[in-house]
C-alpha cells in the first residue's frame, strides 16, 4: 500500500524465509478484493488468479457457497459469494513480495520512539529508524503490547470458547470426487451437536505436497477429529476418515481483541490486520487500502494521514471483531444457525445487505470484514 502511493517502506519477517513454515495453508477473500485492486499495481493485480488453490478456476459473480447439513447430508442452503477465492499462501506471499524490500529472521524485541523517529530493534542485534512503524505481525502483537506497555493487560487477547482443529491432507480419488461434486473450492456443514466442517481449497494433486512435513505427535487430535466425524453423513465423515493415520493436525483456541484506541506517538506507530483486531476471521485488505487512502490524501503529512486511517479503523475493527465473535459461537449453536446473517445472506456486499467475512453484519446491515483466512498461525 506504501508503494502505491509512493512511499518507501521496508518489510521485516519474523519468518526465516518465505517457506519456513510448514503450513502452506489457503485463505477466502470474498467481498474484499474490491478493495484489493487499489493495494496492487496492475501489473501484480492481473496475477491474483494464478495464486487459487486451482489456477484455472474463474470466479464469477454466481459463486455459491454450499451449506449441508452435516448430520442428513442435505444442502441447506446455497449462498451468494460472488467473486469468491480461495489463495494458496506461499504463491500469494510471493505475489505480495514482487518488488518490495523484505528482510527475513527479523524478531521484533523492542520499540523506542522520539519527537521526530522511531526506532526497532531485533533479536538479531541489528536494529532500523524510521518515520513510521506499522505492527501487522499478527495476533500476538509486540507492537501493540508496546502501545499498551503502562497497560499490558489492556493489549491481551481474550479467550474464545471455539476450539479448531485443522489439518492438511490429500483425499483419495473417489472422495476427492464426491466432494468437488458439491462444490469445487470449498464446502461447509453445521451439525446439530455444534460441530462446523470447513473443507476448502480443493485441488488436483499430481504430488503429494505435504508428505515430507508429516511429523508424530498429533495422532491424539487426529482421533479426536475421526471421533467427532462419526456421526456426519456421506462423503463428510468419509472425508475426515479418508485423512491417513500420521497426518499432522492441530489444534487451537480462537481468540480475539475488541479495538481500542492507542496512543500513536504522534503517527509513528500503528497496527494492521490481527495485531489490531484479531478475531475468529480475519481482517487485513480493508486495512491495507484503508491506509494507502489516507496516505494518498495527506501525503506531505503522515501524522495526519495516521490519524485519519486509524479513526477509521478503530471503529470499523472493534464492532468487525465484536459481530465475528457473536456470529461465529451463534454458528455452534444449532438452534441459532438458520438465524444468523452468515445463513442468510452469505458472503456478498452490495447496497442493501453487507455481508463479509463468512456473513457478518452490523446492526445496520453494513458489511465488516475483508479478508476471511480458514487457517492462520
Amino acid at each position: 500500500a506504501s508503494k502505491q502511493a509512493g512511499i518507501p517502506a521496508t518489510v521485516f519477517e519474523q519468518d526465516t524465509s518465505p517457506t519456513s513454515r510448514h503450513r502452506d495453508w489457503n485463505f477466502g477473500i470474498y467481498w474484499a478484493q474490491s478493495r484489493l485492486e487499489e493495494c496492487l499495481p496492475p501489473n501484480l493485480h492481473h496475477l491474483v488468479k494464478s495464486t487459487q488453490t486451482d489456477p484455472n478456476y474463474e470466479p464469477s459473480v454466481d459463486e455459491k457457497l454450499n451449506i449441508f447439513n452435516g448430520h442428513t447430508g442435505e444442502m441447506m442452503n446455497s449462498l451468494p459469494a460472488p467473486y469468491s477465492m480461495r489463495i494458496r499462501r506461499r504463491p500469494w506471499l510471493e505475489l505480495l513480495t514482487t518488488g518490495i524490500d523484505v528482510r527475513y529472521g527479523k524478531r521484533l524485541s523492542s520499540v523506542s520512539v522520539t519527537d521526530i523517529s522511531m526506532t526497532i530493534a531485533f533479536e538479531d542485534g541489528t536494529s532500523e529508524t524510521g518515520t513510521l512503524l506499522i505492527g501487522a505481525e499478527g495476533a500476538h502483537s509486540p507492537t501493540r503490547e508496546f502501545l499498551f506497555r503502562r497497560s499490558p493487560q489492556e493489549a491481551a487477547l481474550l479467550s474464545c470458547p471455539i476450539v479448531t482443529t485443522a489439518t492438511l491432507t490429500t483425499f483419495p480419488k473417489e472422495i476427492a470426487g464426491e466432494l468437488a461434486k458439491l462444490h469445487p473450492k470449498h464446502i461447509i456443514t453445521f451439525d446439530p451437536a455444534g460441530m462446523i466442517v470447513w473443507i476448502g481449497g480443493l485441488f488436483p494433486s499430481h504430488c503429494d505436497h505435504d508428505r515430507e512435513l508429516i511429523v508424530t505427535g498429533s495422532d491424539a487430535i487426529l482421533a479426536d477429529l475421526k471421533c467427532r466425524a462419526e456421526k456426519l453423513a456421506f462423503p463428510f465423515k468419509d472425508a475426515i476418515q479418508s485423512v491417513p493415520n500420521g497426518t499432522r493436525a492441530w489444534h487451537a483456541r480462537l481468540s480475539y481483541w475488541p479495538t481500542k484506541p492507542w496512543d500513536n506517538h504522534n503517527g509513528k506507530v500503528t497496527l494492521a490486520g490481527d495485531a489490531a483486531h484479531p478475531m475468529t476471521f480475519r481482517n487485513a485488505i480493508a486495512d491495507a487500502a484503508e491506509f494507502q487512502t489516507c496516505l494518498s490524501s495527506s501525503s506531505n503529512n503522515l501524522v495526519e494521514a495516521v490519524a485519519k486511517y486509524e479513526k477509521e479503523m478503530w471503529a470499523r475493527g472493534f464492532e468487525a471483531v465484536k459481530v465475528n465473535l457473536e456470529n461465529s459461537i451463534a454458528l455452534h449453536d444449532w438452534k441459532k444457525v438458520l438465524l444468523s446473517p452468515f445463513y442468510k445472506a452469505g458472503i456478498k456486499r452490495d447496497a442493501e445487505v453487507g455481508v463479509s467475512e463468512e456473513g457478518k453484519v452490523d446492526e445496520k446491515g453494513q458489511a465488516k470484514g475483508g479478508e476471511g483466512e480458514l487457517f492462520d498461525e
